[in-house]
């Protein structure tokens, strides 16, 4: 005997396939990233199409006009996703503020917040699509792919996040290692705590552990006046030896320290051949390599692209790790186990965050 509730199911699910999808567990969304060429921010193009800054320490979503000045709703949007191309558009309704907000990139018509609370982009989706409250971020260079700029991808609600024949990248031997996600401070975002950071596999002067944010809102990583000044000493103690005779130290070039003359620098797949950084994690290093270090400032002259951190005193993080060396790696931000995952740079590899196939599946 037919069942009529069955069938009214059925009918709804045909009708509104991305509500069908929430309703049994959902799917995961996911968006393209791009890169501003003129502030160097990463944005999202989530509120009908326009974009909207994404922002790691950011802990709620922030429209610059909206009906309400303490609170509304907005319609946002993306794509369902298995992992390796989006399936179908899916709209949802998420909580906002609106407020005016100065530095965006052009066009951007807001913030989405994708810290750990409540109201992030990442915890509304987790909500309405009845998905995991993990991120997977891929921050793309600014550099030019054969198909055009190039684009990096967001997956909301946990993985797969694949790469054509290469697998899942979101766990297992993929990730070159995992680190726990601790607090600071009662700061917003995500920080993690490295025992040591090593030059060339030999420790800075300084004794850990070093407390360091993840931040998609600055565009080079910065260190506490105590950490960076033994940092550089330390590289500049690397590129003086035996193994990096080639590096020609420049005039330095504003906001960067230490600059080097870029045609004498050997190219490889992992950018120029330079000395390596890690920030010994607990689950696994940190690697930055010449493809994340060196910025390439003008056609001769490329410079360590560190700079030193304005807040002073304990108060402030060790270091916080700018968007420049976070691109081109995939990071997975779980936060139910308070988990960040790291690939290797995916140059390294012979993939990029560019590497996402956005062809819609049939």
């Amino acid at each position: 005997m037919c069942n009529p509730k069955l069938l009214l199911v059925i009918s709804l699910c045909i009708s509104s396939l991305s509500a069908c999808t929430a309703a049994s567990g959902g799917k995961p969304l996911v968006t393209a990233v791009t890169k501003d060429a003129s502030t160097s921010l990463y944005t999202a193009p989530l509120k009908a199409g326009s974009p909207l800054l994404l922002d790691l320490s950011g802990s709620a979503i922030t429209l610059t006009t909206c009906t309400s000045k303490t609170g509304t709703t907005a319609t946002l949007s993306a794509n369902a996703t298995n992992g390796q191309n989006p399936l179908f558009p899916v709209s949802f309704s998420a909580s906002v503020s609106c407020a005016k907000q100065t530095g965006l990139p052009a066009g951007a018509v807001g913030t989405a917040g994708l810290g750990p609370s409540t109201q992030s982009l990442t915890a509304q989706v987790a909500r309405t699509q009845r998905v995991a409250n993990e991120l997977a971020l891929c921050l793309p260079s600014d550099g030019k792919t054969t198909t055009g700029n190039s684009v990096g991808v967001a997956i909301f609600g946990g993985g797969p996040f694949i790469f054509p024949d290469r697998g899942d990248f979101t766990q297992g031997q993929n990730l070159a290692g995992t680190a726990r996600l601790v607090g600071f401070n009662g700061a917003p975002g995500y920080y993690v705590s490295a025992s040591a950071i090593a030059v060339e596999q030999g420790q800075i002067g300084n004794s850990g552990p070093f407390v360091i944010e993840l931040s998609s809102t600055i565009p080079y990583s910065a260190f506490r006046s105590d950490v960076y000044a033994p940092l550089v000493k330390a590289f500049d103690i690397a590129a003086g030896g035996p193994n990096f005779q080639f590096m020609t130290r420049v005039d330095s070039v504003a906001p960067f320290e230490r600059c080097y003359n870029s045609t004498t620098l050997p190219q490889t797949r992992l950018g120029y051949f330079v000395p390596q950084i890690d920030l010994v994690l607990s689950g696994g290093n940190f690697s930055v390599l010449g493809g994340n270090s060196m910025v390439q400032v003008n056609a001769n002259t490329a410079c360590l692209g560190f700079v030193q951190l304005k807040a002073a005193g304990k108060s402030a993080p060790a270091a916080v790790l700018g968007g420049f060396q976070l691109e081109n790696r995939l990071l997975v931000l779980d936060n139910k186990k308070h988990q960040l995952g790291f690939t290797t740079f995916l140059n390294a590899i012979g993939l990029s965050c560019s590497s996402f196939n956005f062809t819609l599946a049939a």
